[in-house]
């Protein structure tokens, strides 16, 4: 096993930033061209639904039209999760660059050392919790240090947060191509939501 099977990287210190650089571009590659395939799924679902709904059909065209529809969406919910992946990855990469852009800072602070003392699972884990306060910005030093500060994340070292970020993908995916605005994930609604209703 590798550090998100990045080569034989298992400590964040084996990574270098160009070979980062050249993943982003690679999985930015993929991700377009599994965006093209869902869409391309997309129309083709709509397509045969449309013509299949017209009068004069026999059974027999009408099961064979939904035989074809229910394999376009096998296609399009492989690339849907394929894509989650690509999504995550990008994520951790610009993460991790981030770090390692900040080094020097960070061995002045005495984080560095214990970054590269974290097994691999978990560091996985902290990288993946780090891209989720990521945004649009760079990652500062102060919050690479408390995400980094072993003593103080014993606890929330555990959380996956590419498990909440899969879910939020998803469910904004769906609602993007109905037509909902704002979707909110089941599992955090409140009291209060209970009379709402997310179209899947």
């Amino acid at each position: 096993m590798s550090l998100f099977g990045f080569g034989k990287a298992k400590k964040i210190q084996d990574l270098k930033v160009k070979d980062l650089k050249k993943e982003k571009i690679n999985q930015e590659v993929k991700q377009e061209q599994l965006l093209s395939r869902i869409r391309k799924s997309g129309e083709q679902y709509e397509s045969i639904l449309e013509s299949t709904s017209e009068q004069g059909l026999s059974d027999g065209e009408i099961d064979a039209a939904a035989y074809r529809m229910s394999q376009i969406n096998k296609t399009k919910d492989r690339a849907e999760r394929d894509l989650q992946e690509v999504m995550t990855r990008l994520t951790v990469i610009d993460s991790t660059i981030d770090v390692l852009d900040q080094k020097e800072e960070l061995e002045q602070k005495g984080i560095w050392k214990k970054i590269n003392e974290i097994p691999e699972e978990q560091l996985e884990s902290q990288l993946l919790e780090l891209s989720v306060q990521r945004k649009e910005s760079k990652v500062n030093v102060n919050q690479i240090v408390e995400m980094f500060d072993v003593d103080r994340q014993a606890v929330r070292s555990n959380r996956s947060a590419d498990v909440l970020n899969s879910r939020k993908a998803i469910l904004e995916k769906r609602a993007q191509k109905q037509g909902v605005e704002n979707p909110q994930p089941q599992s955090t609604q409140t009291a209060d939501d209970g009379n709402k209703t997310l179209k899947l």
